[in-house]
């Protein structure tokens, strides 16, 4: 734990089966227990996120497969882990049934990190991911999806009203001022600060200044990015800590209650 601040990490891809889904060249966790090792001697409280690996052409069982692993891991680590469940546009009637089976069965109330690249798919405001977030949004579900173009995330705010969606990856500086503009814009949207951008001095408290402490949740993209490097991002930046408490857990639990 970092003094002052309970920090949760909403961004990360846990190891399953002594093997990691997501590959960092450098190396990475050998197992599962490595991997939670990691995150809480690096200062994390708690973590969230998704079992992935990359199949160009998945069947709907290597979706079940993983979201059974992440089920499986929360239920060994209760207090630590919170699992994130995948979904996909091309099996739009298995997803709708998978989320209304886990939210039943567990209270599941967050869906992702959805990563389209890995997983045989280009963008989300497609008709059938239309009709997955939907179901998503009247159970009262997170969902944190990688990011993709801005016209693409727009048209799906608008044809999925009031769901709650976190972006992944605030990018580079070129993309901030008009991802300001959509944060700004959407109510019910969010960006976890995870990957890149928040290496760039300054972007935190630019964001912060233009949108406000109530968008931004903390994520480390943990095994493939830096844990450290995240955690001091923000308690180095020239914010409040007002501000780096809700960034660091306050926003994450806010969107993850249920009613």
């Amino acid at each position: 734990m970092i003094k002052g601040f309970t920090i949760i990490d909403a961004h990360c891809h846990p190891v399953i089966l002594n093997h990691s889904c997501v590959k960092n060249p450098y190396g990475h966790p050998a197992n599962t227990e490595e991997f939670f090792a990691e995150l809480n001697n690096s200062g994390i409280d708690h973590c969230c996120g998704s079992v992935v690996t990359r199949i160009c052409e998945p069947t709907w069982d290597d979706f079940t497969e993983f979201n059974n692993a992440a089920i499986k891991l929360s239920q060994e680590w209760p207090d630590y882990y919170t699992p994130g469940i995948s979904i996909s546009p091309k099996f739009p009637e298995a997803s709708c049934r998978e989320l209304e089976r886990l939210h039943k069965a567990i209270g599941l109330n967050w869906i992702g990190e959805l990563v389209p690249y890995m997983n045989g798919y280009t963008e989300y405001a497609t008709p059938e991911m239309f009709s997955i977030l939907e179901v998503a949004r009247d159970l009262n579900m997170a969902v944190n999806l990688h990011s993709t173009t801005n016209e693409d995330i727009e048209k799906l705010l608008q044809n999925v009203p009031n769901l709650k969606l976190i972006m992944a990856h605030p990018g580079e500086t070129a993309g901030i001022p008009h991802r300001v503009e959509l944060l700004n814009k959407w109510e019910n949207l969010h960006w976890d600060i995870s990957g890149t951008g928040l290496f760039r001095w300054g972007m935190l408290k630019h964001v912060v200044g233009k949108c406000g402490t109530d968008k931004l949740l903390f994520g480390t993209d943990f095994p493939i990015c830096s844990i450290a490097m995240q955690i001091y991002g923000v308690l180095a930046e020239h914010i409040s800590d007002d501000a780096k408490a809700a960034i660091f857990s306050k926003n994450f639990l806010r969107l993850t209650a249920q009613d």
